[in-house]
């Protein structure tokens, strides 16, 4: 087999997805239409915190059965033995799990919202207008205030949630969403005490919750300078970053 990358090759990769699954797919559309429908059928209020909790649990659960085939050793040997290269195959995967999901779901998205908001102004006679705000800014509440979540970082934040579930896919044989969430878990906890820690080492003894230190900084710059700038690198490079490694996992694969 030639090992230059093909786009041909790439192209009958993801056909061959869409004829081996295209029942369930079909299904699927449909059910998230549904979904979306129910969520605008009762009025006009934009229901956008419903809208990415469902995109982001659907779509981790969609990417970590995505190499499910390595659960059972025939069906690992089949995929394995397909004439394609590793890369091809990890793009095929990088394509579907994050940008055709992703755009399924604006998709059904749209029609769901459409549907459910003239349904409810011909049921309730109302006349509600028709809002599209997970297309414009998407609300994003945090524990002090509330944002905006613009439709780029609401896609660079499923992008890196698929990247990490892709790679669980991978890693772990059997059960792949119980034990990347578990992974997920274990390290943010440590990201926590490390923080902590941090923490306790610059300013001292202190108690949370307490009055014995009110640790009060415009924003992370006044603690670690530059670290605003680090974020926004490590965000971007996270996502690569664990594409790369799921390349090099998925050529650890044996037959």
């Amino acid at each position: 087999m030639n090992t230059t990358f093909s786009i041909d090759r790439l192209g009958l990769l993801l056909k061959r997805f869409f004829t081996e699954n295209k029942q369930r797919e079909l299904t699927f559309w449909g059910i998230t239409t549904v979904v979306f429908l129910i969520m605008h059928l009762a009025g006009p209020h934009e229901k956008s915190i419903a809208v990415q909790i469902f995109l982001y649990i659907s779509g981790f659960i969609f990417a970590a059965r995505m190499f499910k085939v390595f659960n059972y050793t025939p069906g690992g040997m089949h995929y394995l033995l397909i004439p394609a290269t590793h890369l091809e195959k990890i793009i095929t995967a990088i394509l579907l799990t994050t940008v055709y999901f992703f755009a399924m779901i604006l998709l059904t998205y749209v029609i769901g919202t459409t549907l459910g908001t003239t349904l409810g102004n011909l049921f309730w006679r109302t006349n509600n207008p028709l809002h599209f705000e997970l297309l414009q800014s998407a609300g994003n509440y945090s524990v002090y205030q509330q944002s905006d979540m613009s439709l780029l970082n609401t896609f660079i934040a499923f992008a890196g949630i698929q990247s990490v579930f892709m790679l669980g896919s991978i890693y772990f044989k059997g059960n792949a969403i119980g034990k990347t969430m578990l992974v997920i878990i274990a390290v943010s906890i440590l990201f926590g005490l490390i923080e902590l820690l941090l923490l306790k080492v610059t300013f001292g003894t202190y108690n949370i919750g307490s009055q014995t230190y009110n640790i009060n900084l415009a924003s992370s710059e006044d603690l670690f300078p530059g670290a605003e700038i680090i974020g926004t690198i490590l965000k971007y490079a996270l996502i690569p970053f664990f594409w790369v490694v799921s390349y090099f996992r998925l050529t650890e694969k044996q037959v």
